[in-house]
């Protein structure tokens, strides 16, 4: 079936070509050295790296989850998506400054920067190749697989020839990548996010259109009595019947998988690192926040609830594809074209993103650190190129082996909170150590693989949970909270004795950690004691906290008050941006204040 018109297929081919020629046209800027490569010469206005973190989570499987959650559930379960803005939010007004006064360029090198002995290398070393070899494929696989799924429903195309054309659109992140490196990445990135989003946003209007308007829709929506969604609820509803998020789900997603956002790591470590100092972090960060958690997803929540109208008989496993269907049965030709190429520009920000940061630990946490140390900036970029198509390559494969985005996923969110909580205490804490975390990484690892695909503990679960017979521990879609409960407090554990049982961080290298990061000094008194001088934190537990309120309130109002003004009551909605608007005037003024307060003490 033919779907996509000469008009289409231009605008499609105008934005792929783009992509190549901005790379190519910053090919120079971007390959002087590893820093410029890797982390754009750390000279990202926050509005620049900001935009690149939107780019690269708004990929093109993220309209397709959304669009599964709503239709199978409601805009309740979408809460799934908008929890981590907890996250979020902390690390814009306290995470994400550490990690720009440590001056790095991965967030693996930091390990050798917090803990002393061959221990920190062997857990460098040991970490970068994980993150090569696991997370950047399967990151890279799940927004493959939706970029299958959506050539394949919006061209008419079959499986091999999706797999074809997903496959030249990959090439074109790969040279984006190659040739200009982040510099590359970010400034395309700048360009594809507002390609992308307003594609989605003017899709959202004429799936609206295409219902009898947001009034008929509402109308139509609540009178779907088979579907669990129909009271249009933006709360989060817990408790144990069908569409309702578990009590498990619950505590996974608001107690633990916040923190993985709040640590900011790997491609957003990137970003931080990359931006010219610690307010531009912070700017960029709470940018992120807002604009992500708190407005991004409406427009395809949406189109998920005017798909439950016009495609109302999509069997279960079909939800996902409801997205791309809508793209076919709302749009015109030329429109089709450009919600297309919207959706190909977020696969390919988020693409590049991953490629590149891939390569930077490739290059900068195995071969120059363990093979090379005097490796040439040329044999360098060389490497980080050749590791940029590997991983592509193995995030292919995985793409091709996994079932669903879901599955990938939900492995994801067990693996990424086994370890969040020694990730903070690397920060929080002055006596965790390289043995500690070294031990949790390897108990992540290995009881990850026994529960997911070992399924060794579904016994031992199944009576201590009282589970139904049939019901299991390592894939039930409402235990995902237990799992990620069971491997976060076990590796916690694990790290915590470990590194009480052995020797702590050599103290010089703990003093240069906590003058150059600027912990809390709460647990770092041993340390603090040993130092010339007066210690200064530049940001207080207190102040910290009243930020973070601050800041949660900003993107939860304009969360709220977007939803009221669709879907419900629009004086309460009008009420509710209000508090966004003050919020977030609040939390940019306290974020200068804590720098001026910074440029004083360092």
């Amino acid at each position: 079936m033919q779907v996509l018109g000469l008009l289409d297929w231009l605008i499609i081919a105008v934005v792929l070509v783009g992509i190549v020629l901005t790379g190519l046209y910053l090919a120079r800027r971007g390959s002087e050295n590893v820093e410029s490569y890797f982390i754009s010469g750390r000279s990202l206005p926050w509005y620049i790296a900001g935009t690149s973190m939107l780019a690269t989570e708004f990929a093109s499987d993220t309209p397709l989850w959304i669009t599964n959650l709503v239709r199978q559930y409601g805009i309740h379960y979408v809460w799934q998506y908008w929890a981590i803005l907890i996250g979020a939010v902390l690390a814009a007004v306290y995470f994400g400054r550490l990690w720009r006064r440590l001056s790095i360029v991965t967030d693996v090198e930091m390990l050798e920067v917090r803990y002393s002995g061959r221990m920190a290398g062997v857990l460098r070393g040991w970490s970068g190749a994980l993150m090569v070899a696991f997370a950047c494929p399967l990151f890279s696989a799940w927004v493959t697989k939706a970029m299958v799924i959506t050539s394949q429903q919006t061209m008419g195309l079959p499986p091999e020839y999706s797999l074809v054309l997903t496959a030249i659109v990959i090439a074109a992140a790969i040279l984006l990548c190659t040739l200009s490196g982040l510099f590359g990445v970010v400034y395309t990135d700048f360009f594809l996010f507002f390609i992308a989003t307003i594609g989605t946003v003017v899709f959202a209007w004429m799936s609206v259109n295409a219902v009898g308007g947001l009034d008929a829709m509402v109308t139509q929506l609540q009178g779907m009595e088979q579907w669990q969604g129909n009271s249009l609820s933006i709360l989060p509803s817990i408790g144990s019947g069908f569409g309702q998020m578990s009590v498990w789900n619950a505590i996974g997603y608001f107690c633990i998988l916040w923190i993985v956002l709040a640590n900011s790591g790997g491609a957003r470590a990137q970003r931080l690192l990359a931006c010219r100092d610690t307010e531009q972090a912070s700017l960029s960060m709470l940018m992120f926040a807002i604009i992500y958690y708190g407005a991004l997803a409406w427009p395809w929540i949406i189109v998920a609830l005017c798909s439950l109208i016009l495609l109302p008989d999509l069997g279960v496993a079909d939800q996902a594809a409801a997205y791309p269907q809508m793209i076919v049965t709302v749009l015109p030709a030329g429109l089709r074209g450009l919600l297309v190429a919207a959706l190909m520009a977020a696969f390919v920000s988020t693409m590049s993103t991953i490629f590149n940061w891939g390569s930077s630990y490739v290059v900068n946490d195995i071969y120059k650190r363990f093979v090379r140390p005097q490796a040439s900036p040329r044999s360098l970029l060389m490497v980080a190129r050749a590791a940029t198509v590997l991983i592509g390559v193995f995030g292919a494969v995985i793409s091709f082996w996994a079932e669903d985005i879901q599955q990938l996923l939900s492995i994801h969110f067990v693996v990424a909170s086994a370890g969040v909580v020694i990730i903070a205490l690397r920060w929080l804490w002055w006596r965790m150590n390289a043995a500690g975390e070294l031990a949790g990484v390897i108990t992540m690892w290995a009881l990850s693989a026994l529960l997911l695909f070992g399924k060794v503990f579904d016994g031992a679960a199944t009576a201590a949970l009282g589970l139904a017979p049939g019901v299991e521990f390592s894939a039930d879609p409402n235990l995902l909270g237990a799992r990620m409960v069971f491997v976060t407090g076990t590796v916690t554990l694990v790290s915590v004795l470990v590194a009480l049982c052995t020797a702590p961080t050599d103290m010089g290298l703990l003093r240069q950690f906590a003058h150059k990061a600027r912990p809390f000094a709460l647990f770092w008194q041993p340390v603090i004691r040993t130092m010339t001088g007066d210690y200064q934190e530049i940001e207080s537990i207190g102040r910290t906290l009243l930020s973070w309120v601050i800041g949660l309130v900003a993107v939860v109002s304009l969360l709220f008050g977007i939803g009221e003004l669709l879907l419900g009551d629009a004086g309460m909605g009008i009420v509710w941006m209000a508090i966004f608007c003050v919020a977030t005037w609040w939390s940019v003024r306290r974020i200068r204040e804590d720098f001026i307060k910074e440029q004083a003490c360092l």
